[in-house]
């Protein structure tokens, strides 16, 4: 039961200083604290979807007086408990498969392995989850970009300070992308506050009436295909992934993709009266962004950059889904970032234990560890299974109901959207398939190098998060309207009133 979310957003981000003190003297074993933050969050939350399923829960407080009149609000409903609930379960289990792997990271040679160092990483892992957090539950623009701001910061120090090869140049690159995106999403929120004199979110219900609320729409769909990557817009995404921490990589990747459909599903469809009309070009924007990183993760050797072109492909299935303006689109949409948000978590943990375990991020040194690391190739099934939409993972309803919903736009639309439903669900599924298959056999199968021999099993910090997050894709897969019951309250109140 959620009783209060200010005291859900606020235990995150006070927990933080009190972790970087304890890390200065207590090193590594701090990392326990972080994630018991994390869990508790994610129970809490979990514990909150009953109440979300039949109603709302909204808390405000004063924040500025007139004449602005701003309330910082915070608002629990069927879109922001599910989302934040697997987001935050991302990070508990990327939390604990830090332990090792951090402390691997942090002995190599271009690091220096201290308590200082421990301290700052796992206090900005909990500032960037709790930013994202406050993101997901904001009831107006400002607050939103606020915490939407910290969380770029916050992930950008991490980045730059434990990332590999040149830190500061790849760090720079996300840096400026994503401030570009954010600077374009907060010209939007100035221009919708201009035309209709608020900050809150529920006051754009009338912002179609204004002239300029095409340009408006048009500045924060242009800000958010930043974030989620699409083509033309994605030059800090692979770099970006490939060079991080496993763990930062997994959490990097949940947030691109939830974050950003959440935002789309909460903003957007005020816009829907301007933007329908041009809809069918995002549509198309799609399905290139997902064809063309489906192709490169195609071509990829590295473990870690086919994820990360693999995450860049499938993420923009939820942009297609959201610019359906059908129901099912944007219920399928939102399920699918949920299913999407674990699976790329999952699969970048799992570019991690190879790593850990390998020495190598190339397939090609690779083959025949299905033996020697059975949860790995588990969990590499469970994160593959769900990302191409195969039974019994949750991705397999979730990416039907939003090709469903494309269908359902193409035929009451026109040729084009019934050619990009068509190739999504037959082309792009193929393609997807076929890097995930490829990518299962040169790991796991075939001959085992002389090298890796000696390969042990993952240790249990690794292997435990592995094992949950791929149990939830199952259980959500087997038992979707854990996830959809709610959803679809929010998609009713969205489309029917």
């Amino acid at each position: 039961m959620i009783t209060n979310l200010l005291t859900l957003i606020l235990a995150m981000f006070v927990a933080a200083p009190v972790v970087y003190l304890l890390g200065k003297s207590m090193g590594k074993s701090v990392s326990w604290l972080v994630f018991v933050v994390f869990l508790g969050v994610t129970i809490v939350l979990g514990l909150g979807f009953p109440e979300v399923t039949t109603g709302t829960i909204v808390e405000e407080y004063a924040w500025a007086p007139a004449p602005i009149n701003l309330t910082f609000g915070l608002l629990a409903d069927g879109l922001s408990v599910p989302m934040l609930f697997t987001y935050i379960f991302v990070f508990a289990g990327a939390t604990m498969f830090s332990m090792p792997y951090m402390e691997r990271r942090l002995k190599m040679d271009d690091m220096e392995e201290s308590n200082e160092a421990y301290a700052r990483y796992y206090a900005l892992f909990l500032l960037y989850g709790a930013s994202v957090g406050g993101c997901m539950l904001a009831t107006n623009t400002l607050q939103f970009f606020m915490f939407f701001e910290m969380m770029l910061i916050f992930s950008w120090l991490l980045v730059f300070l434990y990332g590999y090869g040149d830190r500061k140049r790849n760090s720079m690159t996300y840096f400026i992308y994503t401030h570009i995106g954010g600077g374009v999403f907060m010209l939007g929120i100035i221009g919708a506050f201009w035309s209709v004199g608020s900050f809150e979110i529920a006051d754009l219900v009338h912002i179609v009436d204004y002239p300029n609320a095409f340009w408006v729409g048009l500045a924060i769909t242009i800000g958010l295909l930043f974030k989620i990557g699409a083509f033309g817009f994605h030059g800090w995404m692979p770099v970006t992934y490939s060079e991080s921490p496993a763990p930062l990589s997994a959490v990097l990747g949940a947030t691109s993709v939830m974050l950003s459909t959440y935002s789309m599903a909460r903003l957007l469809p005020y816009f829907q009266g301007v933007l329908e009309p041009v809809s069918h070009i995002f549509m198309v924007w799609a399905l290139v962004t997902i064809l063309y990183a489906g192709v490169m993760a195609l071509a990829q050797k590295d473990t870690k950059k086919l994820v990360a072109y693999l995450s860049m492909s499938q993420m923009n299935y939820c942009v297609l889904g959201v610019f359906t303006y059908v129901a099912f689109g944007v219920l399928g949409s939102i399920s699918y970032s949920i299913s999407h948000g674990l699976a790329i978590g999952l699969l970048f943990l799992v570019s991690g234990a190879l790593l850990y375990r390998t020495d190598s991020r190339d397939m090609t040194e690779m083959g025949g560890l299905a033996e020697r690391l059975p949860i790995v190739i588990l969990a590499s099934l469970a994160g593959f299974l769900t990302i191409g939409g195969v039974p019994p993972a949750v991705g397999f309803k979730s990416k039907f109901i939003l090709l469903s919903g494309a269908m359902v736009r193409g035929f009451n639309s026109g040729t084009t959207e019934l050619i990009v439903a068509i190739l999504a669900g037959s082309l792009a599924t193929l393609l997807t398939l076929g890097y995930e298959f490829r990518a299962v056999w040169k790991i796991f199968y075939g001959k085992l190098p002389k090298k890796l021999e000696d390969v042990k099993a993952v240790p249990m910090e690794m292997a435990l998060p592995l094992i949950a997050l791929g149990a939830l894709a199952i259980i959500f897969g087997i038992w979707p309207k854990l996830i959809t019951d709610p959803i679809e309250v929010f998609i009713e109140h969205l489309f029917h009133h």
